[in-house]
């Protein structure tokens, strides 16, 4: 019985328009090779800047500049914006029917 029900649980997620904006929006940014460009870049230079923070080298600042400039273009493609907003909004019904199951479960025990 509770497999089925967790069955159901994942089947109306599933089946949900905020999951299937999220998935849509998830496959078109794996396909724009622009952005993930971006995102790799953004990635390489985080992990350059931190080296450099951490030998107390001062060009982590400059490099942290260059992740800004970046994030900026990013976070201005309108694909990218599409994505995040799709992602918060089914992490945000993701977190209340979790919240809605614990509760649910605190009562019955």
């Amino acid at each position: 019985m509770v497999n089925s029900s967790i069955e159901d649980l994942f089947n109306s997620i599933e089946s949900s328009s905020l999951y299937k904006k999220y998935k849509k929006m998830s496959e078109i940014l794996s396909k724009d090779n622009n952005i993930k460009k971006l995102l790799d870049e953004i990635k390489e230079l985080e992990k350059e800047a931190t080296y450099l923070e951490n030998i107390g080298d001062d060009r982590y600042k400059t490099v942290d500049e260059e992740i800004k400039r970046k994030a900026t273009i990013l976070n201005n493609n309108y694909v990218y914006q599409e994505y995040l907003n799709s992602m918060n909004d089914f992490n945000d019904e993701i977190s209340m029917s979790s919240k809605m199951i614990e509760s649910y479960v605190s009562e019955k025990v």
